[in-house]
């Protein structure tokens, strides 16, 4: 029976691999807004004289754009296809990190060029890439949507350095202006000519139909496709989920000095969280392909209740924070695999894209209150211990999530809404 599935997971990927390949593209250009921020933050801080909190305010403005429209991003991809979404996108997207060159004094503006970003982020969301490999791939769905989406961890590690480079001997202005350039360059062709999902000829055909007989037929119909027990508990894991992760990623280091490392060990420390990411993201989807999901995704998401633990009670230890952010950073990488392959084994292809978009627009959301909720412990308590030990609690509920999902939705199911 294993000879049987290889053979079939062998044949998936020499069919399809280069839509992997274009998706990674889209997926790691659409983050470039994101890990630049960190190089840009002094420049703008000179530039303008706003606060740190000023600046990366446009990460949130994201975050709360891309709760309330997500759905309809997926609802689009349903109706028009992957391909069709992801090359619109890339041109908005491209554009508008080009436009934070054009930034001003006024913070209005500022916020209006980032509501520009969020309307490119949101059409390149993870909801596009996972639709379109669902589609293509089951066999080996679970290493196909972690090889994809491990672009983002791939990207953390060029993305930096490159900024600094562009920022040192041209300016931020410019910095921006090429990043966005390159963006749209190196994606858009791999796009183009190679990426698509199994649905994408169908869509098209669908929107040149009568549009309400044919848009009621895929259109969104939530209480009765989809099993709403699991798309509660998808839900509510993906969001605490990314609330817990961009709560300690964006504070590791000051975490890592408050449990007694110097600067220089915790910056050095917190470098091992992309490398793990990384690593979990392959991990996640190797073990997705041959055990069942939902202990795989119970598993994972306990380990940092381990990392919180150490953060808190092994103090000036940078052999065991290195071992706390290890194990975060597997956990940030395998989670988010976890939750895009349930997604596609519980919810029905007719409204696949619908429905995760919803699941993923309340993870932007978790992730766009967690720096502030993590921020606003510290300002109270002047520590982050109490963060820390709300992870506890948080990861063994969205642990408790996962185990009670129940049984997959069978292939006819999904097929026939």
């Amino acid at each position: 029976m294993r000879i049987i599935v290889d053979d079939i997971q062998k044949k998936e990927w020499r069919a399809h691999w280069p839509v992997v390949v274009a998706a990674m593209a889209g997926l790691a250009a659409s983050h470039v807004h994101f890990y630049s921020m960190g190089v840009m933050v002094t420049s703008l801080e000179k530039e303008f004289g706003w606060s740190r909190t000023q600046i990366t305010s446009g990460l949130f403005i994201i975050a709360m754009i891309g709760f309330p429209l997500s759905p309809l991003v997926g609802t689009a991809v349903d109706r028009f296809g992957s391909r069709r979404i992801a090359l619109f996108g890339m041109s908005i997207y491209s554009l508008a990190v080009v436009s934070l060159s054009f930034a001003q004094q006024s913070y209005v503006v500022w916020w209006l060029l980032w509501a520009f970003v969020a309307i490119g982020y949101l059409l390149l969301s993870p909801t596009i890439w996972v639709t379109a490999i669902s589609r293509l791939f089951d066999a080996s769905r679970g290493v196909a949507i972690a090889v994809t989406l491990s672009a983002n961890g791939l990207i953390s590690f060029g993305a930096p350095l490159l900024t600094l480079l562009l920022v040192q001997n041209f300016g931020w202005r410019a910095a921006y202006a090429i990043l966005g350039v390159l963006a749209g360059a190196i994606a858009f062709p791999l796009l183009y000519f190679f990426f698509s999902s199994g649905r994408d000829g169908d869509a098209v055909r669908r929107t040149s139909a009568v549009v309400p007989r044919t848009y009621a037929r895929a259109g969104f119909r939530f209480p009765k496709d989809v099993n709403v027990g699991a798309f509660v508990r998808l839900a509510f894991a993906a969001s605490v989920m990314a609330m817990v992760f961009t709560a300690v990623v964006v504070n590791l280091v000051p975490i890592l000095t408050s449990s007694g490392l110097t600067v220089v060990s915790a910056a050095a420390v917190a470098g091992i969280v992309g490398a793990m990411q990384v690593t979990g993201r392959l991990a996640g989807g190797f073990l997705l392909d041959r055990f069942n999901a939902r202990y795989v995704g119970a598993l994972v998401v306990l380990f940092p209740i381990a990392s919180s633990l150490i953060f808190i009670g092994f103090h000036g230890s940078a052999i065991l924070c290195g071992v706390g952010v290890l194990l975060f950073g597997l956990a940030a990488g395998a989670e988010l695999d976890a939750v895009s392959y349930l997604a596609s084994r519980y919810f029905p292809a007719g409204n696949f894209g619908a429905v995760f978009g919803f699941v993923i627009g309340l993870a932007l959301l978790g992730s766009g209150l967690g720096p502030i909720v993590a921020s606003f412990i510290y300002d109270v308590t002047g520590s982050y211990r109490l963060m820390l030990w709300a992870v506890v609690p948080l990861c063994a509920l969205s642990s408790l999530a996962f185990l009670t999902l129940g049984p997959y939705l069978r292939a006819d199911e999904r097929a026939s809404v």
